[in-house]
């Protein structure tokens, strides 16, 4: 546990709305929904982002966002589709650095919006160091 994590303090202290506990992980209710519904998705083990985790709690993690997606849409049949979404350090606006998935319900015209900024781009493609460094290091 870390003590200034504030999704720890909830799992030592039994505060967070459990809908389904693995070995690994928990699939909570999020205190400040998107949408009726929306869940998280999160180790039991303090790991601040996704490079932290270890194997198992990824593929647990992944196995439990696939049922609790299913949970959603079976559960609310208005459900038009749902987003995972995962922000990994400051910069990607995670709020708390604890590693958590979204499970969001979506419904159409629900006025939740993922915005691109178009104006950036485009970027520059990838150089060939770039992408070569990147395959090298995702083949493992």
């Amino acid at each position: 546990m870390a003590d200034d994590c504030a999704f720890c303090r909830n799992i030592e202290a039994g505060t967070f709305d459990v809908i389904a506990a693995g070995e690994r992980v928990l699939v909570v209710a999020d205190a400040q929904p998107i949408n009726r519904g929306h869940l998280l998705v999160l180790p039991v083990r303090h790991a601040p982002d996704l490079v932290a985790l270890t194997a198992a709690e990824v593929i647990e993690m992944a196995l439990a966002a696939q049922r609790a997606d299913r949970a959603i849409r079976s559960t609310f049949p208005s459900v038009d589709g749902t987003n995972l979404v995962m922000s990994n350090g400051d910069a990607a606006d995670q709020g708390v650095l604890h590693a958590h998935l979204h499970v969001i319900p979506r419904l159409e015209g629900d006025g939740y919006e993922f915005r691109e900024d178009v104006s950036r781009y485009p970027l520059p493609p990838l150089t060939a160091d770039e992408r070569d460094a990147l395959r090298a290091a995702v083949s493992g």
